[in-house]
């Protein structure tokens, strides 16, 4: 066993209740903040719903062309009335929703989502539809938040990590006075600063690794949840629908868990040369 892996386990084995509990603390902060940088990207409005269109599971709009008569576009609010799948039709001039469009759009509610997609199909097939959103296709455009939403997390992401390292300045002598005596051994033996302190950096860097993980179990669980049913999350948080978005959250999340991580055993490496672990205090 090397000389890291055997102090890093030393470090382990002396830790008691006291210390594992700051320990414990270190790993909600760094969650607290994956949690608000992951909320930076999947939390949100698409832009189809910033427009007031549908974004539940069980709605498509429907955009009609502009040169349609008011005949035609009865004919065709008549025809989708007609099928059987559909529940509900409704007409909105696309004013209402956007200044300067001209046309209509019909916002069609159907009695089981599973059908949207085959419904999809037979309208493109009418011609007097131009275009088609659905739940499906806006949740894969981007996520818009609001200012003061984003200024919120953003204030949020500096409050949490500045916490950290505030905590860790104070907690790290707590998690290392259980370790104290064991130092005070190895430097009487000629032990270094550059072999102690890589360990200590290594225990806030595992307490970022499993902050990371606890957020990207969570993460996955929220997606599963939002798959498995739309209408729960899809309107708050969109962005879980898409399999390639939370994969990108979790990746950096788990970067950023371990940079924290380590930057709080850095903090945390730097008491080691304070006078309660130097041999003299013995």
């Amino acid at each position: 066993m090397s000389t890291f892996l055997f102090i890093l386990n030393e470090l382990l084995g002396s830790l008691n209740a006291k210390s594992v509990g700051v320990l414990a603390v270190f790993v909600l902060l760094i969650f607290s903040f994956l949690a608000l940088f992951s909320s930076l990207f999947l939390l949100g409005i698409t832009a189809g719903e910033q427009r007031g269109l549908p974004h539940t599971s069980n709605e498509v709009a429907a955009y009609l062309s502009p040169r349609l008569s008011s005949e035609t576009v009865q004919d065709v609010y008549l025809k989708i009335r007609a099928l059987d799948e559909v529940r509900q039709v409704n007409f909105l001039f696309a004013q209402e929703l956007e200044a300067g469009q001209a046309g209509g759009i019909l916002r069609i509610q159907v009695f089981d989502p599973s059908v949207i997609a085959a419904l999809s199909e037979r309208l493109t097939s009418i011609p007097e539809i131009v275009r088609l959103e659905s739940a499906e296709t806006q949740q894969r455009s981007a996520l818009h938040l609001s200012s003061p939403v984003r200024i919120g997390l953003l204030i949020g992401l500096a409050v949490s990590a500045f916490a950290s390292l505030i905590v860790a300045r104070r907690g790290f002598r707590t998690v290392l006075a259980s370790f104290a005596k064991e130092m005070q051994l190895m430097r009487l033996s000629g032990t270094t600063e550059r072999t102690v302190q890589p360990p200590v950096v290594a225990l806030g860097a595992l307490c970022g690794l499993l902050a990371s993980l606890l957020l990207i179990i969570a993460v996955y669980l929220l997606h599963y949840s939002a798959v498995s049913h739309p209408e729960a999350l899809l309107r708050a948080a969109p962005g879980l629908i898409e399999s390639g978005r939370v994969l990108t959250v979790c990746v950096l999340s788990l970067l950023l868990g371990l940079a924290l991580g380590g930057l709080i055993g850095v903090v945390g490496a730097s008491y080691t040369i304070s006078r309660p672990f130097q041999p003299h205090q013995q």
